[in-house]
């Protein structure tokens, strides 16, 4: 049996000591109250009579005061207070209670009637719980919960609240960012053969000859259809990639990961020979009556970018096609280059977006003579042009158009092509997103979360582990972002097994930049989480993540990304002052404030400066609080409603076996529901 924790070591008080069973009643409503309670061990109930019958007002476990409020203004018991399990307790007497606070008594009896009014003003339904850190905490950065009335089921109070457009730190960059910072490097190149030539202002693709097409007939019909586009230049190549590699063109050959990589790396040493931006190859398909038609960029496009072409996307248009088919095939063509200046974005953002709507037509329904697989290859490609096409020009309706040319895309693919299924299911939570992000739409994320999860299904861990991690990483965002909505600690956890299990894709020795982000975005979600559990162990985890995040970003070669894990450390150890009662945790929240104060208005980060300003300050208040607290208060006030987590449920298990996904062994992967 541990000492208790409210009366001090050095007062000597006559109390005694009680042990009770399950549901055996401590005290009954309308009793004298001449005891006040400590709970040593277990758990207490306060029940109160109502119009629809006893009902459970509070939980309170071991550290803490219950019956006090009868002692102070000499009141009946205004509820009963009953064991739930065995439960050990220790009983003071009115005399003896009022001498624990001869220290101060004015102040303590001040307080302690103020809390006992309050608490009698509520009506049963509605106990009222000290709110010490409410009004600090609800300006952090991460959204801290209301405590419930039970502990073991928090009450989601963030209903209604705007939904961050990301995660704290990740501002997602536009496309011209993107494209800039991404600028490509041929893979290709030896180290010491000399750099490739200065990125041209205009748009170069080449054209290769397609296998079967023996009078060269097809492609002299696309040269002709991709004439005329302005910044554009066409150049026509004498060589059929799929020479090169054996098996390419084949059926079934996209799916063969080794002969794609092969045929991309054999491509874009053609490319850099020319300096091209994109490489057009294909085949006239074994029936004779279409044209296949495949792409390979300049490197392959981030991972997290709605619209991106890979080797699964492949336009398949009838042999011969007509000039309807022109601006279709002008607008994937373009959406599959990915430029690598501002001059080459302004050529797409003037050309692409005028192409793309007049191919619409014909985007979301292809000729009838080709097959629905084939339907399907065009329609997905089409919907990538649309995305393009909204990153360019900033129109959102361009995102609607895309997720309805991939849910038509997505009806006609078969079940057994499960990588096209998986890039579509990206896709459009890719884009699903961002529509509910932009429109603050709780549904929409719902609908994210969803494809997210479908294109798990058909991802492979194996074979395509970049791709299964990022969308592990993306599902936790959404879901965490979704909590932030609604109020859902099943999405929470579930958000943590997601980043948990990308932590372990992308490592800290093999992609250490992601692996931070990842490490970052996981201590926001687990800080909510533990918040709302009161669980000190899960906001432990979430500060370890942080420090393990900071042995990547430095202040000096990532200020910005360090500071912002700085004020997500800073948010947790504020959590965990909350929920231990130790104020050191207070004292190095605020330095983590401080520290990333001080980078951010360095490089004159003025929003982000705002918000942990208003952090620091909040801390150091609660710091300052907490040293008069000391000096004024008795012990057993100093700690009341500090509780600890006694559920019984292994958290660090929870943590550490957050991984329970894995692959089949052929290739599709099987999402384990979270408990």
């Amino acid at each position: 049996m541990r000492r208790s924790a409210l009366v001090p070591r050095e007062a000597s008080v006559k109390t005694v000591t009680k042990t009770f069973k399950d549901r055996e009643t401590i005290y009954r409503e309308g009793d004298v109250s001449d005891w006040a309670f400590e709970v040593l061990e277990g758990s207490v109930e306060l029940i109160k009579d109502g119009p629809e019958g006893p009902t459970v007002m509070s939980r309170h476990r071991a550290g803490e005061l219950i019956g006090e409020m009868g002692l102070l203004d000499n009141a009946e018991r205004t509820a009963t207070a009953r064991a739930r399990g065995a439960v050990t307790v220790k009983a003071i007497s009115r005399d003896e209670f009022l001498n624990l606070v001869e220290a101060d008594p004015d102040t303590a009896l001040k307080v302690m009637t103020k809390l006992a009014r309050r608490m009698r003003s509520s009506d049963g339904n509605d106990f009222i719980r000290a709110e010490a850190y409410k009004d600090a905490a609800a300006k952090l950065p991460v959204p801290v919960n209301e405590i419930s009335e039970d502990i073991g089921t928090p009450t989601p109070v963030r209903v209604g609240r705007p939904m961050p457009t990301n995660l704290i730190g990740e501002r997602k960059p536009n496309l011209f960012e993107r494209l800039i910072d991404t600028v490509v490097k041929d893979p290709t190149r030896a180290p010491d053969k000399k750099s490739k030539a200065p990125t041209p202002s205009d748009l170069f693709i080449m054209v290769g000859k397609f296998r079967d097409d023996y009078e060269d007939m097809q492609h002299q019909q696309l040269l002709q259809a991709l004439e005329g586009i302005p910044g554009t230049r066409i150049m026509a190549i004498d060589r059929d990639l799929t020479r090169f590699i054996p098996g390419l063109g084949e059926p079934e050959s996209i799916f063969n990961d080794d002969i794609m990589k092969r045929a991309t790396r054999e491509g874009r040493s053609w490319m850099s020979d020319q300096n091209a931006d994109l490489l057009i190859w294909g085949n006239i398909d074994p029936s004779g009556r279409n044209l296949e038609l495949h792409f390979t960029g300049t490197a392959s496009s981030p991972g997290e970018r709605p619209g991106r072409f890979t080797p699964y996307n492949v336009m398949t248009l009838p042999v011969d096609f007509y000039t309807d088919w022109v601006p279709l095939i002008r607008a994937v063509i373009l959406a599959a280059i990915d430029p690598r200046s501002f001059s080459q974005g302004r050529i797409l953002r003037s050309a692409l977006p005028a192409i793309t709507a007049s191919a619409k037509t014909m985007g979301l329904d292809p000729s009838a003579t080709l097959e629905p697989l084939e339907r399907a290859s065009t329609i997905f490609c089409f919907g990538n042009a649309c995305a393009v096409s909204a990153q360019l020009e900033g129109d959102r309706g361009w995102y609607q158009t895309a997720v309805e040319a991939w849910r038509t895309a997505v009806d006609l693919v078969p079940n057994d092509h499960g990588p096209i299924l998986g890039q579509l299911y990206q896709q459009l939570g890719l884009t699903l997103q961002i529509i509910a992000e932009c429109s603050n739409d709780s549904n929409g994320l719902e609908e994210a979360a969803d494809a997210y999860r479908r294109a798990l299904m058909h991802t492979s861990r194996r074979k395509q582990t970049v791709d299964w991690g990022l969308m592990k990483y993306r599902l936790g965002c959404v879901l965490y972002k979704l909590d932030l909505a609604i109020g859902d600690d099943n999405a929470l956890r579930e958000a943590i097994h997601a980043c948990q299990a990308s932590r372990q894709i992308f490592n800290k020795y093999t992609h250490p930049i992601r692996w931070s982000e990842i490490s970052n975005s996981l201590a926001q979600i687990l800080q909510v989480y533990g918040d709302n559990v009161r669980s000190v162990p899960v906001l432990e985890y979430a500060v370890k993540c942080c420090v393990a995040s900071l042995q990547v970003r430095t202040p000096d070669t990532a200020p910005l990304q360090w500071a912002s894990i700085q004020n997500t450390l800073g948010s947790a150890l504020f959590l965990l002052a909350k929920h231990t009662g130790e104020w050191d945790y207070m004292r190095q929240s605020s330095e983590a404030f401080r520290m990333a104060l001080t980078v951010y208005k360095d490089h004159e980060a003025s929003r982000m400066a705002i918000i942990t300003e208003r952090n620091l300050t909040h801390a150091e208040k609660q710091i300052q609080t907490a040293s008069e607290k000391r000096i004024t208060d008795p012990v057993w006030a100093q700690n009341f409603n500090i509780t600890e987590d006694d559920s019984g449920y292994d958290w660090q298990a929870f943590l550490e076996g957050a991984s329970s996904d894995d692959d089949n062994g052929d290739g599709n992967h099987i999402v384990s529901e979270v408990a």
